[in-house]
């Protein structure tokens, strides 16, 4: 199976992709066969760069608690109280996205898709997300 060679709308930006993509993920989730479903849509609306584009928007979101905790590590005793209040504040924030995010990710169907598409600028990285990058790799 081949990507589109044009683009269907070549002025869309990253943020436009990965919400169509998020979007797109939703209706093949009614299919007998999830995965195959969704690379034929995928293949239909997206070139091949529009689509690295929009997997790379939402994997840009990702937390990264081990490279948190290896600069945690390498500031050492020499951190100023500010940037240890700092890299406790990011880990506070990571904290409390993970429990909005879970709190998402299981409201099932009491949550409208289109929704939660139009929300990916605010919660980047649900784990919705991070399942439909893997499956559509």
């Amino acid at each position: 199976m081949t990507f589109r060679t044009d683009s269907a709308d070549p002025g869309r930006d990253d943020y436009d992709l990965a919400r169509l993509l998020v979007w797109e993920r939703g209706f093949a989730k009614y299919d007998a066969d999830l995965e195959a479903d969704l690379l034929r849509r995928v293949h239909e609306l997206f070139t091949e760069d529009e689509h690295r584009r929009a997997l790379a928007y939402l994997a840009a979101s990702e937390q990264d608690i081990s490279r948190l905790a290896a600069i945690e590590v390498g500031l050492g005793k020499d951190a100023t109280s500010d940037t240890a209040w700092l890299a406790g504040q990011l880990r506070t924030a990571w904290g409390r996205l993970d429990e909005l995010r879970d709190r998402i990710d299981n409201s099932g169907a009491l949550i409208d898709l289109h929704y939660m598409a139009e929300g990916i600028n605010y919660v980047r990285g649900s784990r919705v997300q991070n399942e439909l990058r893997d499956t559509v790799r």
